[in-house]
């Protein structure tokens, strides 16, 4: 698989030497859709944060991109001195095997990758080169996204891979998650994209840029309630994550009762969510033709069963 364009799991620094992480797979011709990770050597972790820092020193990079539906960070090509590709980035660290968390990093990538045949690099603080001793372990896998996925259970299964500890789960909840709905700990601690590995804690996306959803001849209500059931979560696990769900409440004619939406999100926290879970969310709905639409990574999510 040859990446010819930066997407989600790239990152690249700015010409005022901030880090910043590329989001999602859509982005616009000479530009990149992205938030900073690292400004002024300070490591960002919320989403909100990163916002308050763009809405404070970079504010003229916000527009409405009509295929992403809203307003986000657009910053120009010809703005970035350098870009790091997490496969490429893999090959810095051949003389460093030894240290602590490179070595656990290189060695779970070297599982997955043997495990099941796809391509997949290395994210995060480890790709940008401010990773500590104490650093979690960051993977991206750009295929075969469902062999992964089976692998990643199995090596849960076998104790390889070990989940969250209810502790873990609730200082990675306080320290990265937004909103205050603790009942996302429960899952947290059953995610197989997230736990631990040789003592470092890690984060698996698989990212799925074949098929993405690309909005294009829709209209928007602005914010809609609604409670939704899940009932297909077969792209559960990927970035994006969509959810097939049925709609058991609702405040607009537009998705009555019974309707069908989909729920999307490009979030960790998102993902590996169960069939039969209600969730109830607040947020734009997005209507075509073919779907109606909502993304979680901005709505007020809180999850009821």
């Amino acid at each position: 698989m040859c990446l010819t364009y930066p997407i989600e799991g790239f990152i690249f620094e700015h010409y005022d030497r901030s880090l910043w992480s590329v989001k999602g797979c859509y982005q616009p011709e000479g530009s990149l859709i992205a938030v900073p990770k690292l400004y002024d050597r300070l490591k960002i972790k919320k989403l909100t944060d990163a916002y308050a820092i763009i809405s404070r020193y970079y504010k003229h990079y916000v527009k409405f991109v009509y295929e992403v539906g809203r307003e986000v960070p657009v910053v120009p090509l010809n703005h970035v001195v350098r870009i790091i590709n997490p496969i490429e980035a893999v090959s810095k660290f051949e003389g460093l095997r030894d240290e602590g968390v490179v070595k656990a990093a290189l060695e779970l990538l070297e599982i997955i990758t043997d495990g099941c045949g796809c391509v997949a690099g290395l994210s995060g603080s480890l790709a940008g080169g401010y990773f500590t001793r104490s650093s979690d372990i960051d993977i991206v896998v750009y295929s075969d996204s469902s062999a992964c996925y089976d692998l990643l259970r199995r090596l849960r299964y076998e104790g390889v891979l070990t989940s969250f500890t209810y502790g873990q789960a609730y200082w990675e909840f306080i320290d990265v998650y937004e909103g205050s709905d603790t009942r996302f700990l429960d899952l947290m601690c059953k995610r197989v994209l997230q736990g631990n590995f040789r003592g470092f804690k890690y984060t698996v996306r698989l990212v799925d840029c074949e098929h993405p959803i690309v909005l294009r001849d829709y209209s928007m209500l602005p914010e809609v309630t609604l409670l939704a059931r899940i009932i297909d979560s077969t792209h559960s696990y990927t970035t994006p994550a969509t959810y097939l769900c049925e709609v058991v409440s609702s405040n607009t004619y537009y998705v009555g009762l019974g309707g069908k939406v989909i729920l999307m999100t490009h979030r960790i926290r998102f993902t590996e969510l169960g069939e039969g879970l209600i969730l109830q969310v607040k947020a734009p709905l997005y209507l075509t033709n073919d779907y109606n639409l909502v993304n979680l990574d901005i709505a007020e999510v809180r999850l009821i069963t």
